[in-house]
């Protein structure tokens, strides 16, 4: 499916909110089911935490800096990795650890 202009999707957003929707949606499913299979799953989980932000937004411009904020940390997560040659969900590791025993409490007939 072809993407239109954006001045095409700006008047039919005003013209026709739910319209927009759809076609947003549609837009949107497209682009995941045309990407790799193995990303299908990971893409989908993204739009619904993206489609969660959006709905507990006060308002659209709330979202829009929800959502901006979200990309940034992605990237600063995706830089650090290529920084450090570290893949970017990998768990952080500690150097070193003490290890503290543990010893059950005593009771008073000890």
């Amino acid at each position: 499916m072809d993407i239109p202009s954006f001045d095409a999707l700006r008047d039919l957003a005003e013209r026709d909110p739910e319209g927009f929707e759809t076609l947003r949606a549609k837009l949107i499913d497209d682009c995941i089911r045309r990407s790799s299979t193995r990303n299908h799953r990971r893409l989908r989980g993204l739009q619904f935490v993206i489609e969660a932000r959006r709905r507990i937004a006060r308002s659209p411009m709330a979202a829009l800096l929800d959502l901006q904020a979200m990309m940034y940390d992605s990237l600063l997560g995706l830089q650090h990795a290529l920084l450090f040659q570290q893949s970017p969900y990998a768990p952080v590791a500690t150097k070193n650890a003490r290890v503290l025993p543990f010893r059950p409490p005593r009771t008073r007939l000890d």
